[in-house]
């Protein structure tokens, strides 16, 4: 009766989760992604190399991905939709096959919950960084769930963390437990010393992790990019490092009770460690208390970078789903099998939910502002620009560089978005930022200046920062004239 009730659960959460993904299918671009594939088709047409001819602190593996994506794609909405759905698919199926040893209904409903959880979170989660590296972990993940690992496995566990890393560096914190566990099998197993098992384990791993980023490290010198990327990582990654996630200066003492907070907060996400820890206890095993160790590590990944982003805790969400998911791994009649189904139960009508861009699609309505300022932005190029000319953006994720995208329009200078110079203000680092950017625009020149000031634009608040750039202010003033002025955006047009 229990596993009858369970198989129609998972068939109701499987329905919900194929209706939202075919109504994800309507999303526009949104977000992060504008400007990371806007950047991908600078790449592509124009031939610019990122940090030499385009200034963006993302990782190499970024681009790449992004180049990857928009090649796929032709940077169509529907065609970026769908790579979407295609990874997810490829993500739920590893997730069933790293999971299937606990039980069919278990590794479903694993792949399932994530799914509906990912695409809750909207168009503004859609293909995140922590999303893509969550790919390459999950494989290697899949690796190490073997019985048995081998020098190919620990070369491919390594080389798939390393493919994170690239995206982002502390995307590699889960490849610790995974060694310490690989060497204590090897003590165990085989009698081995401490040190045997750790040359065994870790020499072969670290081999297949420096093999991208060598990779990614030949790519920067032989381009030109690596003295840029360097510079970008030594003088601007600290000053990032100090902004929180609600894009407030966040320094000094101060920080660390900030940290400690949004760290025990979990984005929201504890209720998930309820059934996790009655899956833990109804499934004690050497690869379940991995699982576990995986939690405690993307946990402390959002600490990292002391932002806490939402879509920071995709990698923390997936392996925490993961172990909550235990709880239906046991089908007998004890009191506590139905306790935790019940549990889990709970915990979902709790936490997930619809996305609120699906709701708004139920309703007719548009799916977010920023849309609709970039259809409108977009109509204004594809009207005005000719050939030649050139847009520059003072924007970030406010639709400007959705609308250069759609239109082709090609940027003045390296500065792809503005918020670099309005925090750090009184740095040596963010005023030469300032020069050189007006710099650029002199000698560009661009035909048209589009800047968002719209209330959701990300501006940095706090100590140290600024929402006045008066040298920019100088060069509107005396070169270009307002030809569009609304509430959220102005259009400055080159004065002949």
């Amino acid at each position: 009766m229990r596993r009858t009730i369970l198989i129609i659960f998972v068939i109701l959460l499987a329905a919900l989760l194929i209706v939202q993904a075919a109504f994800s299918l309507q999303w526009p671009i949104a977000h992060d992604e504008a400007p990371l594939f806007y950047e991908a088709f600078l790449m592509q047409s124009e031939d610019r190399i990122p940090y030499r001819d385009i200034f963006d602190f993302q990782m190499p593996g970024s681009f790449a991905a992004y180049s990857v994506l928009g090649f796929l794609s032709g940077f169509s909405a529907l065609r970026i939709r769908i790579l979407d759905l295609v990874l997810l698919t490829a993500l739920l199926t590893i997730t069933f096959f790293s999971m299937r040893r606990f039980g069919k209904i278990t590794a479903i409903t694993a792949g399932i919950l994530f799914g509906l959880k990912y695409l809750q979170g909207g168009p503004s989660m859609s293909l995140q960084r922590e999303y893509l590296l969550l790919l390459f972990i999950a494989l290697a993940v899949y690796i190490t769930m073997r019985d048995d690992l081998t020098l190919k496995h620990r070369l491919a566990i390594g080389f798939f963390f390393g493919l994170a890393a690239t995206l982002k560096p502390h995307a590699a914190i889960g490849l610790i437990p995974i060694l310490l566990f690989d060497m204590s099998d090897m003590v165990k197993r085989f009698k081995l010393t401490l040190l045997d098992a750790a040359k065994a384990s870790i020499l072969p791993t670290v081999a297949g992790f420096l093999i991208p980023i060598l990779i990614m490290i030949v790519w920067l010198a032989v381009t030109g990019a690596l003295t840029p990327f360097i510079n970008i990582a030594i003088n601007y990654w600290p000053l990032y490092s100090q902004i929180d996630g609600q894009m407030a200066m966040n320094t000094g003492l101060g920080r660390i009770p900030f940290l400690l907070n949004q760290f025990f907060r979990l984005g929201g996400n504890a209720l998930w460690i309820i059934p996790a820890l009655i899956g833990i206890y109804l499934n004690q095993s050497k690869r379940v208390y991995l699982l576990a160790s995986l939690v405690l590590c993307y946990a402390i990944y959002p600490a990292l970078s002391g932002q806490f982003f939402e879509y920071h805790y995709v990698p923390f969400l997936y392996f925490i789903i993961l172990l909550a998911s235990l709880s239906l791994s046991t089908v007998d009649l004890r009191p506590l099998t139905f306790i935790s189904s019940f549990t889990l139960l709970v915990v979902i009508l709790l936490t997930i939910r619809p996305s609120t861009a699906f709701l708004r699609q139920l309703e007719g309505k548009p799916i977010f502002i920023a849309a609709s300022r970039a259809d409108e932005i977009s109509h204004f190029l594809e009207k005005n620009l000719e050939e030649g000319d050139t847009v520059q953006p003072l924007d970030w994720t406010g639709g400007t560089l959705l609308a250069m995208l759609e239109t082709r329009a090609h940027i003045a200078t390296p500065y792809i978005f503005d918020f670099y110079f309005y925090h750090h203000i009184s740095t040596p680092y963010i005023q030469s930022l300032r020069a050189d950017f007006i710099n650029d625009l002199k000698l560009a020149n661009p035909n048209f200046i589009i800047e968002v000031t719209a209330i959701d634009k990300p501006w940095v608040s706090g100590i140290n920062t600024s929402r006045e750039f008066p040298e920019l202010r100088v060069f509107l003033t005396e070169n270009y004239s307002v030809t569009i002025q609304k509430d959220d955006y102005v259009i400055y047009e080159l004065q002949q």
